[in-house]
């Protein structure tokens, strides 16, 4: 895996781990107004980079993504 998508992984994951515990904490209404833009603003900043990772895919900066399955079967 090319180190940039190494690298977005490793935020999705953290930001996984932050959405739980946001979503707990508005469940439990415990979560403050200042939490909450937190996240808003760091899923921002992800989703910018998400995008950006994407366009590096596409101009070939980034290795493009292989096929999970290759099946080389006849039709019988």
């Amino acid at each position: 895996m090319p180190r940039a998508t190494h690298d977005l992984v490793d935020l999705l994951r953290a930001t996984q781990t932050r959405l739980v515990v946001l979503t707990t904490r508005l469940a439990d209404a415990t979560a403050s107004p200042d939490e909450q833009r937190a996240f808003a603003d760091h899923a921002e900043d992800l989703a910018d980079l998400l995008r950006s990772h994407a366009d590096d895919v596409d101009a070939g900066i980034v290795a493009a993504p292989r096929p999970l399955f290759t099946t080389n079967r006849e039709t019988a």
